[in-house]
C-alpha cells in the first residue's frame, strides 16, 4: 500500500453528484460554484460505456471527487469479490479521485446480492474477518479505504461490544479511515437508545477523513435512514459536536430521494459550513494528542464467548430478508427495550422489496405506465423475491422481467415486448463503448475491405422481433396521450435498437433491411449478404442498399475496425456499385 497521509483536511464541503443536478454542476451555475467537491456512487459509474462516464469525465475536470460505492461488502462471510474491486480501481485510476469509501456492512450471503447495508454482529470472528479484507483491499487498490458506519435497526445477540468499539478497532487494526456518517449515529442511537456523544468520543480522530450529514424519517418508535429529508435539527447539533472533536474534516450532505433544485441543498450546505467555521472560531475542545491518548485506553478487541459462526448468523438473516418471517432469524437478534424485534427485522425486509421496486420501475418505466403503478409494485416485489440479484450493480436487475411478465400474461404479448422494449433501450444507455465506421472511413478504404468484414455491425445494436402495436403504445405513453388498444400485427415486425452518440433510438425495419441486418448481426459480411439478396432479387438494385449504407453510417450502426488486406478485397459487384453510389 502506498505511504499515504493518515487523513487529508482542507477539502471544503461537498455534495452527492445525483442526476437531476448534472446540468448545473456541467454549465457551472452559480450554485454549483459553491460546491468545493462531489462524491459519486461508485457503483453508478462501473459501466460498460456511454452517457454515466462521459458526464463524468466532463464534470470531473472542475470538481475534486471522492468515491463512494454501496456494494464492497467489506462484511460478507465468503470474502471479499477481487472481480468487483479490481474494478473499483479502474474507474479510480480513470477519474483519480481524493478517496475511496464504502460502508462497514454486508449486502448479501452466497451469490445474492440483497443491496442493502445490512449490520454485523460486533464479534472477534467477525472483526478479524473484517480486518483481513479491508486489508486484502487495500494491497488491490494501493490506497488506504475509507470506511463509513452504517444505520441499523437491529443489534444481534452474539455482539460482545458496541458498535464504536469494533468500528474503531477494526479502523486501527486494518490500518484503514473512517467515513463518520453522524445521521447515521444519531440514527442508531435512536432505534438502540445509546448517547451519540459516546459514540464520537470513542471514534480516533485522526483516522476520520471524512463526515456524512443526511437526513432521515422518523417513524415514532424508530427512526429509519432515507436521505429524502434536509438534515434534523438534532443531527445538526450532533454536527457541531463532531467538529468540536474532529475538527474542519471534509464534510458533504447527502440527499437521494425527494432531490430539491441545487440551491436549496447548497443553502443547507452552507449551514454545515458556518457551523464548522463558529466550532473553529471557539477552539475543540479536545487535543488531537488527548483524543489518541483515550483511543488507547477505549478501544479493545472485541471477544464473544461462542458466538455463532459469522456465515450462519448472514444465511439465516438474508432468508428472512427474501422468505417468510423466521424464527431461527429473530432469534439471532438482540431484545431491545421497548422495540419488537421482529418488526425490527422486516424493516430490512420490506426495504428490499420496495428498492427493488424502484430500480424495475425505473429501468421499465413505460411498463409501469401501461400496467398501472399499483399492479406494477406488486409483480416487481414477488419478482424481487423468487430473483434476488446476483450481480454487485443493479443497473442489470430485470433482465428476466419481460419474461416473467410473460408467464403471468402469457395472452398479452404487448406486455411482453413493451417490457423487452424498456429493457433494451435502458441497457442501451451505458453499454460498452465502441467507434462507428463513418462514410469517410469507409471512403479512406481504396480498396472497399471493409465490406468483407465480419461481425460489422456496432455491437451495441439489437434486433428485436415483435408482434403487436408496441411502438404506438410506447410513443403513446411516452407523449402522455390516449394509449391504444393493443392489437396483434398482420405479420412479424423487427425493432432495431441502439445508441447514437448519447442517446438510445430505436425504429421499425421493413423485411428486406431487417434480414439484412441479422445477417450482419450473425457475422456475415455486408459484400457476400448483398451477394446473397441480389441472386434472390431481393435487392432492388444498387441505389437501395446505398442508401441502407447512408442510413447506417449516419446512425452509427457499422463498427470501425482494423482495414481488410487488399488481398482479401471483396469480389462483390452489387456492393461497390452501392458503395460508389452512396
Amino acid at each position: 500500500m502506498n505511504n499515504h497521509p493518515m487523513t487529508k483536511s482542507g477539502a471544503g464541503f461537498g455534495l452527492g453528484l445525483r442526476t437531476p443536478h448534472y446540468q448545473d454542476f456541467l454549465r457551472r451555475s452559480d450554485a454549483a460554484q459553491r460546491v468545493d467537491w462531489l462524491e459519486i456512487i461508485t457503483d453508478n459509474f462501473l459501466v460498460d460505456g456511454g452517457k454515466p462516464l462521459v458526464v463524468l469525465e466532463q464534470i470531473r475536470r472542475d470538481y475534486p471527487m471522492a468515491m463512494h460505492g454501496v456494494a464492497m461488502s467489506i462484511g460478507a462471510s465468503e470474502g471479499i469479490d477481487l472481480d468487483y474491486v479490481d474494478r473499483v480501481k479502474a474507474l479510480a485510476d480513470r477519474i483519480e479521485p481524493m478517496w475511496i469509501s464504502d460502508h462497514l456492512c454486508w449486502i448479501g450471503h452466497g451469490k445474492q446480492q440483497l443491496h442493502d447495508l445490512y449490520p454485523l454482529p460486533y464479534t472477534d470472528e467477525a472483526a478479524q474477518h473484517v480486518i483481513t479484507q479491508i486489508k486484502r483491499v487495500q494491497d488491490r487498490l494501493q490506497r488506504r479505504l475509507v470506511i463509513e458506519n452504517v444505520s441499523s435497526y437491529i443489534q444481534f445477540r452474539d455482539s460482545a461490544c458496541s458498535e464504536w468499539e469494533f468500528l474503531s478497532y477494526v479502523a486501527t487494526q486494518a490500518d484503514c479511515l473512517l467515513l463518520l456518517d453522524v445521521n447515521n449515529v444519531y440514527v442508531s442511537s435512536v432505534n438502540h437508545a445509546f448517547d451519540p456523544l459516546e459514540y464520537l468520543a470513542a471514534i480516533p480522530a485522526d483516522r476520520v477523513q471524512q463526515i456524512h450529514l443526511a437526513g432521515h424519517s422518523n417513524q415514532g418508535e424508530h427512526i429509519i435512514d432515507t436521505h429524502d429529508h434536509p438534515v434534523a435539527e438534532q443531527v445538526w447539533a450532533l454536527y457541531g459536536a463532531a467538529c468540536k472533536r474532529f475538527g474542519a474534516v471534509a464534510t458533504m450532505i447527502e440527499r437521494d430521494d425527494h432531490i430539491p433544485a441545487l440551491h436549496e441543498l447548497v443553502n443547507e450546505l452552507d449551514r454545515a459550513r458556518d457551523t464548522c467555521a463558529d466550532v473553529m472560531r471557539e477552539g475543540r475542545q479536545i487535543s488531537p494528542a488527548l483524543q489518541q491518548a483515550a483511543l488507547v485506553e477505549r478501544v479493545k478487541s472485541p471477544h464473544a464467548g461462542t458466538p455463532a459462526k459469522l456465515a450462519q448468523i448472514q444465511r439465516q438473516f438474508a432468508g428472512h430478508v427474501l422468505h417468510e418471517p423466521s424464527n431461527e432469524a429473530i432469534h439471532l437478534l438482540r431484545a431491545q427495550p421497548g422495540a419488537d424485534v421482529a418488526e425490527r427485522a422486516d424493516i430490512y425486509a420490506n426495504a428490499y422489496q420496495a428498492r427493488l421496486a424502484e430500480v424495475l420501475a425505473d429501468t421499465f418505466a413505460k411498463t409501469c405506465l401501461y400496467m398501472g403503478s399499483d399492479v406494477f409494485d406488486r409483480h416487481v416485489r414477488a419478482y424481487a423475491l423468487v430473483h434476488p440479484p446476483q450481480a454487485r450493480s443493479l443497473s442489470r436487475y430485470g433482465d428476466a422481467f419481460a419474461n416473467h411478465l410473460r408467464s403471468i400474461y402469457p395472452d398479452s404479448a404487448e406486455l411482453f415486448e413493451l417490457a423487452a422494449l424498456d429493457y433494451a433501450l435502458r441497457t442501451r444507455l451505458d453499454s460498452a463503448d465502441a467507434s462507428a465506421m463513418t462514410a469517410q472511413d469507409a471512403a479512406a478504404d481504396v480498396n472497399a475491405g471493409w465490406l468483407a468484414r465480419r461481425s460489422i455491425l456496432h455491437p451495441g445494436a439489437l434486433l428485436h422481433t415483435i408482434t403487436t402495436n408496441v411502438v404506438q403504445l410506447w410513443r403513446a405513453i411516452d407523449d402522455d396521450v390516449e394509449v391504444p388498444r393493443a392489437i396483434s400485427l398482420s405479420h412479424e415486425a423487427t425493432l432495431l435498437i441502439w445508441r447514437k452518440g448519447l442517446q438510445p433510438h430505436f425504429r421499425t425495419l421493413d423485411t428486406d433491411e431487417a434480414a439484412f441486418l441479422q445477417a450482419l448481426n450473425d457475422g456475415c459480411a455486408i459484400a457476400e449478404v448483398a451477394d446473397r439478396f441480389d441472386a434472390s432479387g431481393r435487392l432492388a438494385g444498387p441505389n437501395q442498399l446505398a442508401e441502407w449504407l447512408r442510413t447506417w453510417w449516419e446512425d452509427g450502426l457499422l463498427a470501425a475496425g482494423e482495414r481488410v488486406d487488399e488481398r482479401s478485397a471483396p469480389d462483390s459487384p452489387r456492393a461497390s456499385e452501392a458503395m460508389a453510389l452512396s
